[in-house]
């Protein structure tokens, strides 16, 4: 399939063979190849950070655990309460920097996955290895997307929470 460039930027041009067979890649534009190749030494820094920071998430989850258990040791020997709620909530905010650390691991492998798939497309240039990078940048993008839809929709659901909250306090502030 061969277009000519309009204004929307160069265009790919590849022969695929029969049906079932894959075809190479036969003008990935010099340029193309370029960007590319210059994209990848930064999704790689970026799945790194994402993967350093998941494991700091895990040992601050550790960290917290920890602090539960021997501050719920602690208050068990004594009648403050203040301890024991304190040891209860570390072992939660424990648990969600857990979970948090494993959703954020899946955006770093993706772009792991796409970084080297873009250094096999350097080596193969098939047709069926652009689409391999592409997919995994797909990946991440639709990954993101959804995180993103996510935390809108929590950021919206805690401030109508956080103004229900102060109009009760005001009620019940006016009543005393």
């Amino acid at each position: 399939m061969s277009e000519q460039p309009t204004d929307q930027g160069p265009v790919v041009e590849s022969s695929v063979g029969a049906p079932g067979t894959i075809g190479s890649v036969s003008s990935l534009t010099p340029r193309a190849q370029q960007y590319l190749e210059e994209t990848r030494p930064w999704v790689r820094f970026i799945s790194t950070v994402i993967f350093v920071g998941a494991g700091f998430m895990v040992l601050m989850g550790v960290g917290l655990v920890a602090f539960s258990v021997f501050g719920g040791l602690a208050a068990r020997n004594t009648t403050r309460l203040g301890a024991l709620g304190s040891a209860i909530g570390a072992g939660m905010l424990a648990l969600v920097y857990v979970v948090l650390a494993f959703v954020y691991i899946a955006p770093g492998v993706y772009l792991a996955r796409y970084a080297s798939a873009i250094k096999r497309l350097r080596v193969n240039g098939t047709a069926a290895g652009l689409e391999d990078a592409l997919k995994h940048q797909k990946s991440f993008w639709r990954f993101a997307g959804i995180l993103t839809a996510i935390g809108l929709i929590m950021a919206v659901v805690g401030m109508v929470l956080a103004i229900v909250a102060g109009v009760i306090a005001a009620v019940m502030a006016s009543r005393s």
